[in-house]
């Protein structure tokens, strides 16, 4: 059961090892970048703190709610919250081979067996998997996209005008007094 948070840690880290390599490379999202480094710092650090106490027997006490404290301004950018927001900063075919890796984890047997014994892990893995963009075992399946509205078909084109009728043939007897030394 340990190999899970092992296999949890090596798997982010690798993550972190992807956003710091391009952080190195990209300059103009270097801050972006490093605090995506940082959040998956603390994901990990959360989610090894919470499975030691679960390992040893001493999870403490669920808190009771608290009431909502005002926003503080933020001196570092907001993180998205969309999903798969991680996987569209740090687009990377590394990142997408790690965030595979994860779902395979969340779906195995020992840690389906660790969220059923400790329901609060999914605070920490469901905002995880929404980043990566995989699917948490026991959430539906994301809806599918909706079908492509066929195009509405323009204001038809209107019909082609009839070709202007021939010239009249004339005859050399009718041309100006200038062609007439042609004759």
């Amino acid at each position: 059961m340990t190999t899970l948070a092992i296999t949890f840690r090596a798997i982010l880290t690798s993550l972190r090892g992807v956003v710091a390599a391009l952080a190195a490379k990209d300059r103009a999202r270097q801050v972006l970048l490093l605090r995506i480094y940082q959040h998956i710092g603390l994901i990990i650090a959360r989610f090894e703190r919470l499975f030691a106490h679960w390992r040893d027997g001493t999870l403490p006490k669920p808190r009771a709610p608290r009431p909502g404290r005002p926003a503080r301004p933020r001196s570092t950018p907001r993180l998205s919250a969309g999903p798969a927001w991680l996987i569209r900063h740090v687009d990377d075919y590394n990142a997408r081979c790690f965030a595979s890796q994860m779902q395979h984890l969340l779906h195995t047997e020992d840690c389906a067996r660790f969220l059923a014994e400790v329901p609060r892990a999914g605070r920490i893995l469901r905002p995880l998997a929404r980043a990566l963009a995989i699917q948490m075992p026991g959430d539906p399946p994301p809806p599918l996209p909706k079908p492509a509205r066929a195009p509405k078909p323009a204001n038809p084109p209107p019909p082609p005008s009839p070709p202007p009728d021939p010239p009249a043939r004339t005859s050399r007897a009718n041309l100006p007094l200038i062609f007439s030394k042609l004759r």
